[in-house]
């Protein structure tokens, strides 16, 4: 008997959380055709003797809807084993969009998600159209299978135009989005997401249109997918860091009432400056499941921290100060910078006990790369010790320096080791209800990368918090239920052929490091992996060794 594709001779981790066995798996017409021992002719042998043969792991947090245009891989998620990345949360997608609206959604996503606009504008083949006519563009271009959303901001765009960036939506209005969301649904959206982050302000200054919603257009908006027979919400509401106010607790539980659908949250990171807020948002999802609610908040084994510079970042965006000024363009925004009065203000919001993102900033922030060589002697030093050397105050050295580099310093914010967040984070990833993700993959390109996420999962925490059969269930098959993905995350006979080979005794991250490999030559960092040996999809060798085979054996998974 002939087959494409043999893995053979390694150890099969099933996905779905019972013990490993040895086993060869067959693959034919990209589907796996046989587990045990296999005889006969293939057309590829992949040596699996001392690896883990698992299924490619789904990364469901992502924002690569963009990065697919030019580079079909989902680097560097597919570095890291992962063969399908849900594309489309946060409510933020391309379409369904009317030509007229693409250059700003494009902006928007340029300044919320951290893109490059010269990268998308030299990159971005998407002219607008509908949900069906954006994912048809992808299909047969891809070499990672691609799940998306679509997306709330854009669905408000299309029927509200600029008005959806300013006020609530009328009845009307509302009805028409929900057509928008069941056509969209019908010409294959995996299901719907939706934001209201205040640190979410578009390129022109105003917060994105999720953010402009009534509970009811959200409700209303959910509620279409209790038409279908698949779907799934993604949803961050405003109040997440804080465990999720009572109104939000209210809105999540009406979402599922009149949606039925599971609804994935977004990450719970136990914060130096917010130790509480993740104790309080499991516990609520906890009480919710004992009530039949699904609700699935996600847990990060990436490493904290984050690079940036203030020509581009989004992270001081939840302070008005910050975002009215960073938002600005040149030369006003660089005029406000210096200006005095303004700095006291700055100094009032990072020193104000309410600010959730920066009260903390001196203690953790360095400098990581400059432009100019009278500077070089800053680079690796600590904020604080920059500002004792030139007799400033941590914010005025922080803001002259940048500013004497047309603010392109790029600082890195780090997280120092605290056992209370291992600790929480060990509680999250035990928990059946928490899913795996974290990565973002694909947005805030330029100020962290989380795709490592899943090898740290495998190699930090296995075994001492989960065991390994436990974490590849994980990274597959649980995510692959709460998201209907019926054929992929398991291996079993008759599945789609999506694998990842690796060596436990070299599986690691490398380094992350920032590489200019974008359209237009822009930027992003990178985080590197080793010990992955072969990574499959749909019967396809798309990665050996680590080295990109040239595969485009990725399909658009439609709802």
């Amino acid at each position: 008997m002939s087959f494409d594709l043999v893995v053979r001779g390694g150890r099969v981790v099933d996905g779905t959380g019972m013990p490993s066995f040895s086993a060869d798996v067959a693959v034919r017409d990209g589907r796996i055709a046989r587990i045990g021992r296999v005889g006969g002719s293939a057309r590829r042998v992949v040596d699996a003797d001392g690896c883990i043969v698992a299924p490619g792991f789904i990364d469901v947090h992502t924002h690569y809807d963009a990065q697919l245009h030019w580079e079909p891989t989902a680097s560097p998620a597919s570095w890291h084993g992962v063969t399908t990345v849900l594309t489309g949360n946060c409510g933020f997608t391309l379409a369904p969009a009317k030509a007229e609206d693409v250059g700003w959604l494009a902006q928007m996503l340029s300044r919320v998600e951290g893109m490059s606009a010269e990268a998308l504008a030299a990159g971005l083949r998407w002219s607008g159209g509908t949900f069906g006519h954006f994912l048809h563009a992808l299909e047969g271009r891809i070499a990672v299978n691609m799940g998306a959303y679509v997306g709330h901001s854009a669905i408000r765009r299309q029927v509200m135009g600029d008005a959806a960036s300013d006020r609530r939506a009328t009845d009307d209005e509302v009805g028409r989005m929900q057509a928008l969301v069941r056509q969209s649904m019908h010409e294959g959206a995996i299901g719907f997401s939706t934001s209201q982050l205040d640190i979410h302000v578009a390129h022109d200054g105003r917060e994105v249109p999720s953010n402009h919603a009534a509970p009811e257009e959200i409700i209303a908006l959910a509620s279409v997918l209790g038409d279908f027979d698949h779907g799934a919400i993604e949803f961050i509401p405003r109040s997440f860091v804080d465990g999720y106010s009572d109104a939000d607790r209210r809105l999540l539980h009406e979402m599922y009432r009149v949606s039925g659908r599971p609804i994935e949250l977004n990450t719970l990171v136990p914060l130096p400056h917010q130790m509480k807020g993740w104790r309080r948002g499991v516990d609520f999802c906890r009480e919710t499941f004992q009530q039949g609610v699904r609700l699935h908040p996600m847990f990060a084994t990436n490493q904290l921290g984050a690079h940036f510079s203030l020509d581009t970042t989004f992270l001081f965006d939840e302070m008005p100060i910050f975002r009215e000024t960073l938002c600005l363009g040149s030369p006003e925004r660089e005029r406000r910078l210096r200006d005095p009065a303004v700095r006291v203000k700055m100094l009032e919001a990072l020193a104000d006990p309410t600010g959730r993102a920066f009260v903390f900033v001196w203690q953790v922030l360095f400098v990581e790369a400059v432009t100019r060589p009278e500077h070089e002697r800053f680079v690796g030093m600590h904020l604080a010790d920059v500002a004792d050397a030139v007799g400033k105050t941590p914010l005025d050295a922080f803001l002259d320096l940048a500013l004497a580099e047309d603010l392109q310093t790029q600082f890195v914010l780090g997280a120092p080791h605290d056992p209370a967040r291992d600790e929480a984070t060990a509680e999250l990833v035990r928990d059946p209800i928490v899913m795996a993700g974290s990565s973002d993959g694909g947005a805030h390109v330029l100020s962290f990368t989380g795709a490592d996420y899943t090898t740290r999962l495998l190699s930090e925490w296995v075994p001492g918090t989960l065991s390994l059969e436990e974490a590849v269930s994980k990274l597959t098959m649980v995510p692959a239920v709460v998201h209907g993905l019926a054929d992929r995350g398991v291996v079993r006979e008759g599945a789609a052929a999506d694998l990842v080979v690796f060596d436990r005794s070299r599986l690691r991250c490398g380094a992350t490091r920032l590489v200019r490999d974008f359209p237009a030559g822009a930027g992003r960092y990178v985080v590197d992996a080793e010990g992955y040996v072969a990574t499959v999809v749909n019967g396809e060798v798309v990665f050996d060794h680590g080295r990109y085979t040239g595969s485009l054996s990725g399909h658009v998974l439609r709802g």
